[in-house]
């Protein structure tokens, strides 16, 4: 990941600025003060100097001045990271009259315009002057003062705690022809960089902020620019370590042996399924998982039983003993399935491995460097590993648990 963003933002710069818009510009650059566990620290800021009045280019709203009020300037301020998801942009207007002093100030919050006034009414400058605003933990929405931002305790802590990365990759309306279309498996891995990032705020915002620290750029630039950083980040993670494929078993793993029927050839024609198994695996690739089905039996069975409830299509790759001609532990079933997703052996330690059968799944896993899970659920085989080589990673005992084990690992895998 490329972190010059000065070097970046000039490549995007088309206007000139001149000395004295640029002076004004970081003379009245506010600072900004954050929880003391914050995370995330502004990278830019893109302005915008009216002289005249009309729309905002970057936020919903329109700039008018009065006899009073004869300058207004707007700062785009950009996070790559808000607690929930990937790029931030939160607003500050500063309104001034003929002789440069600050006579109102706005800011936004969660795309909404308010006015920065304390409860006594005066405007949030410090003992020099500066304006001083107060950032949200985590969503980084302004307010005039702290005691607004603990007013809001109840929505701000479940989004720095159990729903950090929750929104994934924010596409708004400015950006969502440059940036593309966002898949799902990106989604997943912005939720798991920033579910790291998890803290309960403090509510002392003793980090203090100037906004003069940071690349100060027109509008235009920062416009220009953001789009790319927001695909390098993508990108970015795509390269980090993560869950590349799930490979799952079948029988006792998503279909209840016990209930299959068969043909004279052995072939179930008909089974019903674990508890949960089926929301597990269109949960799964909702999240953007490429799934594998490695299992034993004719290739029927499993056409058969998956077909029934419209699971059959959700599997990216099959390595069916029927077709390879052996079965597990045997590698060449594992390497079937991976070939095709063209997963190289270096990145086996970035494959999981669901199944039932300890001495099929879990040692055919752990012989190649996948993440084995065991499901325990099943009444028809054994529970106890044969030695080392049979011990899973990890266990489960319903097929939606495995929910909760693939974020811990994936998290472990990204973090290192």
């Amino acid at each position: 990941m490329n972190n010059n963003v000065t070097g970046q933002l000039l490549q995007h710069s088309p206007d000139s600025v001149s000395p004295d818009d640029l002076a004004l510009v970081r003379r009245h650059a506010p600072r900004l003060r954050f929880d003391r566990r914050e995370p995330f620290m502004p990278l830019a800021a893109g302005f915008t100097i009216f002289r005249t009045g009309g729309p905002s280019s970057s936020f919903p709203r329109e700039i008018t001045l009065t006899d009073t009020i004869t300058t207004v300037i707007e700062y785009a301020i950009w996070w790559d990271w808000d607690i929930q998801h990937l790029y931030e942009l939160e607003h500050v207007w500063v309104h001034l009259d003929a002789r440069d002093k600050v006579v109102r100030v706005e800011a936004s919050a969660h795309g909404h315009l308010i006015p920065m006034t304390r409860d006594d009414g005066s405007l949030p400058l410090d003992a020099k002057g500066r304006i001083e605003l107060y950032s949200e933990p985590g969503k980084h929405g302004f307010a005039p003062s702290a005691t607004w931002l603990r007013n809001r305790v109840d929505q701000t802590f479940p989004s720095c705690t159990v729903r950090a990365g929750h929104g994934g990759v924010l596409v708004n309306d400015l950006f969502r022809a440059q940036i593309g279309r966002v898949k799902a498996n990106e989604h997943r891995l912005v939720r798991r960089w920033l579910q790291q990032y998890r803290f309960e705020p403090t509510y002392d915002f003793a980090q203090v902020f100037d906004l003069r620290s940071v690349p100060l750029v027109p509008w235009s630039t920062l416009k220009a620019w953001i789009p790319q950083r927001v695909r390098e980040w993508i990108d970015d993670l795509k390269k980090k370590p993560h869950i590349r494929v799930v490979c799952l078993d079948c029988g006792d793993t998503l279909v209840d042996e016990g209930t299959e029927i068969k043909d004279e050839q052995q072939v179930a024609q008909r089974a019903d399924l674990i508890p949960g198994a089926d929301e597990l695996v269109h949960e799964l690739k909702r999240l953007g998982y490429t799934l594998a089905l490695v299992a034993d039996g004719p290739r029927g069975t499993f056409e058969n039983l998956l077909t029934q409830h419209g699971l059959y299509d959700s599997f990216d790759a099959f390595a069916i003993s029927g077709d390879v001609g052996v079965i597990k532990p045997a590698p060449i079933m594992f390497h079937t399935a991976l070939r095709t997703l063209d997963i190289s052996e270096d990145q086996y330690s970035q494959v999981v491995m669901v199944g039932n059968n300890l001495p099929r799944d879990i040692k055919g896993a752990n012989d190649l460097g996948l993440i084995s899970v065991w499901l325990s659920w099943s009444p028809r085989r054994s529970k106890i590993p044969a030695d080392a080589s049979e011990t899973p990673r990890y266990t489960i005992t319903l097929p939606l648990d495995l929910l909760t084990v693939l974020e811990d690992i994936e998290i472990n895998l990204l973090t290192g």
